[in-house]
């Protein structure tokens, strides 16, 4: 049975959702009138752009082609070039069961390589296509790029169910589907809406992960014992240290955090102010800030040593009612961010 503060926490969140629907009774919004793609002649989700400078806007899309190209190339590389020494491998831990199996953290950057791939595709196609119905054939796999990441988080660091790839498929399906059958706006404001859900979701989980791990490393738990006969057992190999740059574990999570809030921050003043060309381009160049600090994580997460013994990161616990509060907490985000933007 749930516990009377689980219970709150479920009920503040569904207060929370609601609030935000209410928000838009009696709002009558202007739909934005569509614009023919220059490339393709198709309309574009997209309005008139105030301020609209077609050589700013080539510039700023090939530096963020060229900074996602190489950040897709060196997290591929590094991520599927893993270390041997185990003092560079990085585990999962689910904090409070001492009794759970570790898992180091190799298919997480691999994921995430794949994550940052996926979003070069679709900022490349972007640019050719604009963003409408045919964009949502590549978009879509950048969601579901966040969906894997989320799972694997919730899942102890590896995907366990062999039930979550065809649902997997199926919500890529439902997706372009859906957007291709709905009419602007419709298809447009469903696509935003439950992107912006995983986009939201990733900064509440890795905000847990690193509040988690820091609680773990500095208060104990029921792993911290374990780390404690490393430290003691592991003084004979420490030379191993020399020879790799060191980092103050766990502070490498930051990155993670920062990323998506970058990825987040862009997407939201695009959304609140939808008719501005510069908010564009703060949509635009969020994307090379935060998939640059992903790829940099990724290096850290395999080239460096920290000053425990093992790089220990501890996935917090996350029962069904917490999946259900921060499921309908990105909801309500989510919304409240396209409701700034009416």
């Amino acid at each position: 049975m749930m516990k009377i503060s689980s219970c709150f926490a479920v009920f503040l969140s569904l207060l929370a959702l609601v609030l935000v629907l209410l928000s838009f009774v009696g709002i009558n919004p202007e739909v934005p009138e569509q614009t023919p793609y220059r490339f393709t002649g198709y309309l574009s989700w997209l309005p008139k752009l105030e301020g609209y400078d077609g050589n700013m806007l080539d510039a700023a899309t090939l530096f963020n082609i060229i900074t996602m190209l190489l950040s897709s190339y060196y997290a591929l590389k590094w991520a599927y070039n893993p270390p041997t020494n185990p003092q560079l491998i990085t585990r999962f831990y689910s904090a409070g069961d001492r009794d759970a199996t570790s898992s180091p953290t190799i298919d997480f950057d691999r994921v995430l390589a794949i994550y940052i791939v996926t979003t070069l595709l679709a900022g490349a196609a972007l640019y050719f296509v604009g963003a409408g119905k045919i964009w949502v054939a590549i978009g879509v796999f950048h969601n579901a790029s966040e969906f894997i990441i989320l799972v694997m988080l919730g899942s102890g660091g590896r995907i366990k169910s062999s039930t979550f790839w065809p649902i997997l498929v199926f919500y890529i399906f439902l997706i372009s589907i859906t957007c291709i059958l709905f009419k602007f706006p419709y298809d447009a404001l469903w696509f935003k809406g439950q992107g912006l859900c995983f986009d939201w979701a990733l900064i509440i989980e890795f905000t847990r992960i690193y509040l988690t791990t820091l609680h773990e490393l500095k208060h104990g738990g029921a792993n911290n014992d374990n780390l404690n006969e490393l430290i003691e057992n592991e003084d004979g190999s420490s030379h191993h240290k020399s020879f790799h740059p060191t980092i103050l574990h766990p502070q490498q999570l930051l990155l993670l955090i920062f990323g998506s809030i970058f990825h987040v921050l862009g997407n939201f003043v695009f959304t609140v102010f939808i008719h501005s060309f510069y908010a564009y381009l703060a949509f635009s160049f969020s994307y090379c800030f935060a998939f640059t600090f992903y790829t940099y994580y990724i290096y850290l997460d395999l080239h460096v040593s920290s000053i425990y013994p093992q790089k220990r990161i501890y996935l917090p616990e996350t029962p069904s009612w917490k999946v259900a509060v921060i499921s309908i907490f990105s909801i309500a985000l989510s919304l409240l961010t396209i409701r700034l933007g009416v």
